[in-house]
């Protein structure tokens, strides 16, 4: 299995706010540079440099292909910036969050009016939150099945185009 982790140590005369966006930038730029013309590459906002900071730049190829390459830094370890990059698609996250929280809500749904097989739970508050923590067990595995059935093709893919991630990370 490939590293999906890549170690950065931060170099510079200036604040780390301003080497990490920079790291962040030049990232950035490499990563346009290679995929630019056959893949959209985005980037959030910098945001706030606090105790702990990350960073997310996706790159996506339609709605079954992406990967998602984070920056991390902690302030407790402030020499050294941590790159993950992961499969990230938006057909995933929809058929996760789509499929997860509507067994969720009809968990919660039954729980709350004393639906069977939630009857037996005590008050409403309490039988809401875990008939909703109960329906999420089958709500995983359906989502489990129908990402590995609708994105299976694009699996190869994802998974070629993480490798290649790396190798543009690594440089």
């Amino acid at each position: 299995m490939e590293e999906k982790q890549i170690v950065y140590t931060l170099e510079g005369t200036g604040t780390r706010e301003t080497n990490l966006k920079n790291e962040a930038t030049n990232l950035l730029a490499k990563l346009k540079n290679q995929f630019g013309s056959t893949h959209s590459v985005t980037a959030g906002e910098f945001g706030v440099l606090d105790k702990d900071w990350s960073h997310e730049i996706k790159i996506r190829k339609g709605d079954k292909v992406g990967a998602a390459v984070t920056l991390k830094w902690a302030k407790s370890n402030p020499t050294v910036l941590s790159i993950d990059v992961d499969e990230s698609s938006k057909m995933g996250s929809r058929i996760l969050y789509g499929g997860l929280f509507s067994f969720m809500g009809i968990g919660a749904y039954m729980g709350y009016n004393h639906i069977e097989p939630f009857a037996f739970l005590p008050g409403q508050k309490i039988a809401t939150a875990l008939a909703a923590l109960i329906m999420a067990i089958p709500g995983i595995i359906v989502v489990y099945i129908l990402k590995s059935m609708l994105m299976k093709n694009e699996k190869e893919e994802n998974k070629q185009l993480v490798a290649s991630v790396i190798n543009v990370c690594k440089k």
